[in-house]
């Protein structure tokens, strides 16, 4: 497909501008790379726009974590503390 990083920031922002910034806290606590594992691309059969799009939107989502939680969010965070691995 060949695109620029200027053309993929104006995507990402733009799917930002769209729909990221509405959503609220609940929507984007959810972890949206694992969604994408199970639900989104490889389990489709859309074409390669619509995977590039999906791509962008789970950037748009990543981003907008970061901005209001200081983080990606990855799974259950109370799960995670009882899988860490401790020297104890």
């Amino acid at each position: 497909m060949g695109l620029t990083i200027k053309e993929l920031v104006r995507m990402i922002v733009d799917d930002w501008k769209w729909q990221v910034k509405e959503m609220t806290d609940e929507e984007l606590k959810e972890d949206r790379s694992e969604w994408m594992k199970k639900y989104g691309i490889p389990h489709s059969d859309d074409g390669e726009e619509n995977i590039l799009w999906s791509d962008i939107h789970t950037i748009s989502i990543e981003i907008e974590q970061l901005m209001r939680f200081g983080e990606i969010q990855y799974g259950d965070p109370v799960q995670k503390r009882k899988e860490r691995i401790t020297e104890d």
